[in-house]
């Protein structure tokens, strides 16, 4: 029986990145503290991770590479301050798509530095989240793309892009939960 994996005569495999293990493993305990905060509902000290330039985004379900949020409909394109205004509103007892609030847990995986230079970083990571409320369930599955500033020892994010694998939100049939 022959191997399915036959190298083609003179192929090379491309070189696998590998980044310092130190800053894989800061940026792995970073995404893995994000997480925690936002399963705990810790939502001010998970907007504290942001850079006063910081963006969040929700990529539309059927995105393509040329859209932006300045001509397609994004589920969510935050700046900052927009940012800060969704914490607030989430954290109030009157943010009806969270009474009572949900309780979520998130797998992260799949973790990946893709680039580090002049003190930023490029980070992948997939995720599946699971949100539970009121004897229900829900699943949301993707990837979130980070670019990450380095300062004064800390890294906080520029940006935190993420795309959905739902073709449909129809039984999520809301986000009422960051993602």
């Amino acid at each position: 029986m022959t191997s399915m994996l036959v190298a083609r005569e003179g192929y090379q495999p491309a070189p696998i990145p590998t980044p310092p293990a130190e800053l894989t493993s800061r940026i792995t305990s970073f995404l893995f503290f994000e997480s925690a905060l936002l399963d705990d509902w810790e939502l001010n000290e998970w907007l504290s991770l942001f850079d006063d330039e910081g963006r969040y985004q929700v990529l539309p379900l059927q995105y393509l590479e040329s859209s932006n949020p300045k001509n397609s409909l994004y589920l969510v394109s935050d700046d900052n301050t927009r940012l800060k205004t969704r914490i607030r509103h989430l954290l109030e007892k009157s943010a009806l798509a969270e009474v009572p609030r949900s309780r979520t847990r998130r797998i992260i995986s799949n973790i990946r530095v893709l680039e580090h230079k002049s003190g930023i970083v490029r980070v992948k990571a997939n995720f599946v989240i699971y949100q539970f409320r009121n004897l229900q369930s829900w699943e949301f599955v993707g990837e979130t793309s980070y670019k990450l500033r380095e300062r004064q020892g800390a890294l906080k994010i520029l940006e935190r892009i993420t795309r959905l694998d739902h073709e449909s939100m129809a039984s999520q049939r809301r986000i009422s939960i960051i993602v």
